[in-house]
């Protein structure tokens, strides 16, 4: 019998099992045991007379901060990982999430920013990066603070360091490396100006207390917790979810991988949906997520065929629509706010259309068609009112059923001028791989909001402003046109 198989017989391998999954919620591991044997047999190879009881026994005086708790954390967590990894979500961060946290903090020349379980570090850095090279003069004098976090402690040394090899900046443009990288041999080392705004610590995101103040952890305007939940049980999730729109500020924003998107996401945060990827927004005090962009649909953005180069111009499209506004319409037929409206001082947010999560229970066969029958009656009870169809086309895309288009179709007939209409129903289209009609409707919006002032409100938009639905428009033009 080898160490490995040793290890698994043996019933104390169970209860060390158990008590590291609950130290580090890496319940990833429940159904691994080889996996974990192997592991376990790792930090024993230099101990070959200490048993199972014994090393439970150690691990249990030492706590989880203890050195070779430390040690078997460091053998069981992963630090693959490389600058600027999923592009697009970082794209999304630059052309939405930075430029609205900027406006918004444009008095307190706060920006706070958390990478949760940043691993060796890359993550981070690559934050600094962008900032530096995209938004330099606008966080001129503003106080920065990016916060790199993880459980293993060798990582977080590495990430202090600085230091890489290819392989964490491979796919890098010459030019990018150039300006932020010293070589070092075959090393890569951050540049000193590309870490004065980020430092790293040790922290369990099982145990730790959130808000952590004291650690930077809270009052945060962006959080990226990514390919870190997938390691964990539900219960965990749940946990770990809550604590992460608790320290958001409102109207903050969530980046996590695109495995890690679910129902309790939805419900908590806004889905914002650009090319490529999905980032979520915590709705400000009395918004409810299902009200602004619900794009929960596709929590994963998985592009169809290259959309194609779009014209330099072409006249607004004319889906068949009234000749004159209809005066029958409710009295929020005017899809953008006719004057300027200040941050602080928000519309009374309008109540979200029945869903699966706001009825309270897991959303079963039964709910949903309970969820779709109210908003369909409400439909029929309201056919001139083109919130109520907007709202409906929402959520049959969010269930996946009905004819969304169709009823994104029947807001812009009752109100051509409704933005959010156009801009997802040119979602609507591109997902089923519509091409032509997604352009022209992405067009549609643009020239909605183009005449009106980037801090107006976009209704139904939960907050969000005309500055920042042109910038997640223009992310669909891919630079072809200004």
């Amino acid at each position: 019998m080898n160490r490995i198989d040793a290890i698994l017989r043996d019933p104390v391998f169970l209860r060390i099992k158990a008590a590291v999954i609950g130290a580090t919620g890496l319940a990833y591991y429940a159904d691994k045991d080889a996996a974990l044997a192997e592991r376990i047999n790792r930090r024993l190879s230099d101990k070959p007379t200490l048993g199972l009881a014994a090393y439970l026994a150690q691990l249990a005086a030492e706590g989880p901060t203890g050195p070779e708790y430390q040690a078997l954390i460091n053998e069981l967590t992963v630090g693959e990982t490389f600058f600027f990894r999923y592009a697009e979500q970082f794209e999304a961060l630059c052309a939405v999430a930075i430029p609205e946290c900027l406006r918004r903090n444009r008095e307190s020349r706060l920006l706070r920013i958390w990478s949760a379980g940043c691993s060796i570090g890359p993550e981070a850095y690559t934050l600094e990066i962008l900032l530096k090279r995209h938004f330099a003069d606008q966080l001129r004098d503003w106080q920065v603070s990016i916060v790199g976090t993880d459980l293993n402690a060798s990582f977080i040394e590495t990430a202090r360091r600085g230091v890489y090899g290819n392989w964490a900046v491979r796919g890098l443009d010459p030019a990018v490396l150039a300006e932020c990288f010293d070589r070092q041999g075959d090393l890569w080392a951050v540049k000193p100006r590309f870490r004065e705004w980020t430092s790293f610590s040790v922290f369990n995101l099982v145990e730790g207390p959130l808000p952590n103040y004291p650690r930077g952890l809270g009052a945060l305007d962006v959080v990226l917790c990514r390919n870190v939940m997938i390691y964990f049980d539900e219960p965990t999730r749940t946990r770990l979810l809550d604590n992460l729109h608790e320290v958001l500020v409102p109207n903050g924003w969530l980046v996590v991988g695109h495995a890690e998107t679910g129902q309790q996401v939805n419900s908590l945060f806004t889905p914002v949906p650009v090319p490529g990827a999905t980032i979520y927004r915590k709705p400000r005090p009395g918004c409810a997520p299902a009200a602004a962009l619900a794009a929960a649909a596709t929590p994963v953005f998985i592009p169809p065929p290259s959309v194609e180069p779009l014209p330099a111009a072409e006249p607004k499209s004319t889906e068949p629509k009234p000749p004159a506004k209809r005066s029958t319409a409710t009295a929020s037929s005017t899809r953008l706010r006719a004057t300027t409206v200040k941050p602080a001082a928000l519309p009374t947010p309008q109540p979200p259309m029945p869903s699966p999560a706001s009825l309270g229970v897991p959303a079963s066969d039964g709910d949903r068609a309970a969820a779709l029958d109210a908003c369909i009656a409400l439909a029929e009870r309201n056919r001139l009112d083109p919130v109520v169809h907007f709202r409906l086309g929402l959520l049959e895309e969010e269930l996946g059923v009905g004819d969304p288009i169709a009823a994104f179709k029947r807001a812009l007939y009752l109100d051509s001028d409704f933005a959010l209409a156009d801009y997802h129903l040119a979602l609507a289209y591109w997902r089923r791989g519509k091409l032509a009609p997604a352009q022209r409707h992405f067009r549609n919006a643009r020239a909605t909001v183009a005449a009106h002032d980037a801090t107006e409100l976009v209704a139904e938009g939960g907050g969000l402003t005309v500055a920042e639905l042109r910038s997640m428009i223009d992310l669909w033009f891919s630079g072809e046109e200004p």
